[in-house]
């Protein structure tokens, strides 16, 4: 008698949960597709920049100023000319040497006439010819000595400031000012080891300067270091920004950011994730009904999250109504713009709720 009670309080506690499960509604859901997508990690560091070309000028040679075309920040063309020494001796001298090469040219034509009818000797010849030589090596170091008394621009740039005055003593040790050729700019930043190989030449970099909030720049990767620095684990990077507007200065230090692409990821609306005891999972809707999936969290981005598991593009996670979602309940897909209206979404499982 006990075996049968049992046997029909089991048959009826069964009939109870599959009524049960036949009366549960469907749950209103709103499903978004999954997107394949990657993490991006930003990476950032403080560079400092140097013009293209930069160089400190200094004299060929000791003199007294005679004159100083100077001025800060002015531009000026290869060739131009930045100081002038006290040049008198050295004009001497050139204007000597041209006498002097004129004199053995005359004389070593007059022996070519000559030459021949034998009143000079061979040897007389050729020692003319030599003399002449001499004379015009004479002539071009007499030229160079004084050409060495004048400064000059040796390419397009921007002349820095000066305390040079005409009249000063200065010699081979004296700067008398930069020159800088600023039409792009080189900035050296230095990236931790772990990145390294995750670069390439040409690859591009945002810069901001420290001192304003200005639009950022783009520059381009131009060289990687070789070696990463053992003492603080990094490794150095130039980049290459172009500087049209010449608004930027050789020195300036900026905020370099980069960015990598990290490994594939799915990309799901921040609302379709969720947290239980063993971790993330998201409601994944599969023959129209609702299956939970375990996830692990990569990212976060605005309003998205970026995740790992066993998911497929295109497939429907719940985005919004999963409050209501259990293991295998059937459920009634709605569009977004209809939760505006929900209470009467809800008004039409009130029937189905007391059945």
């Amino acid at each position: 008698m006990s075996h049968r009670t049992g046997f029909h309080a089991i048959a009826l506690l069964a009939l109870s949960a599959a009524s049960s499960a036949l009366a549960q509604p469907a749950a209103n859901v709103v499903v978004t597709p999954v997107e394949a997508s990657r993490e991006t990690i930003e990476v950032q560091a403080v560079g400092a920049s140097r013009a293209e070309r930069s160089i400190r000028l200094f004299p060929e040679t000791s003199g007294t100023v005679e004159s100083i075309r100077i001025e800060a920040d002015r531009a000026v063309t290869a060739g131009s000319v930045l100081l002038r020494l006290d040049d008198r001796a050295e004009q001497v001298a050139v204007a000597l040497a041209a006498v002097e090469l004129a004199d053995t040219r005359r004389l070593l034509a007059r022996y070519e006439r000559a030459e021949g009818s034998g009143a000079f000797a061979p040897s007389t010849v050729d020692e003319a010819r030599r003399d002449v030589e001499l004379a015009e090596l004479e002539l071009e170091q007499a030229q160079i000595a004084l050409d060495e008394r004048t400064l000059r621009a040796p390419f397009d740039g921007y002349t820095g400031l000066t305390d040079i005055e005409p009249g000063d003593r200065i010699t081979e040790e004296t700067e008398v000012t930069t020159l800088d050729n600023r039409e792009t700019l080189t900035v050296r930043f230095s990236l931790s080891e772990r990145f390294y190989g995750q670069f390439a030449r040409g690859d591009a970099v945002s810069l901001n300067t420290w001192h304003s909030n200005g639009p950022k720049r783009t520059a381009r990767i131009e060289r990687i270091g070789s070696q990463v620095d053992s003492d603080v684990g990094t490794f150095p990077v130039e980049a290459r920004v172009h500087n049209a507007d010449d608004a930027l200065r050789p020195g300036m230090r900026f905020r370099v950011t980069a960015r990598l692409e990290g490994p594939r990821a799915w990309r799901l609306p921040e609302t379709a994730l969720l947290w239980g005891d063993n971790g993330a999972y998201a409601w994944r809707i599969q023959g129209g009904k609702a299956e939970r999936v375990g996830l692990e969290l990569i990212a976060r981005e605005r309003k998205h999250v970026l995740v790992d598991g066993p998911l497929e593009a295109g497939q429907d996670v719940v985005s919004e109504g999963t409050q209501r979602i259990r293991p295998g309940i059937e459920v009634n897909l709605i569009d977004a713009n209809s939760l505006d209206n929900y209470p009467a979404l809800e008004a039409e499982r009130e029937p189905a709720d007391r059945r």
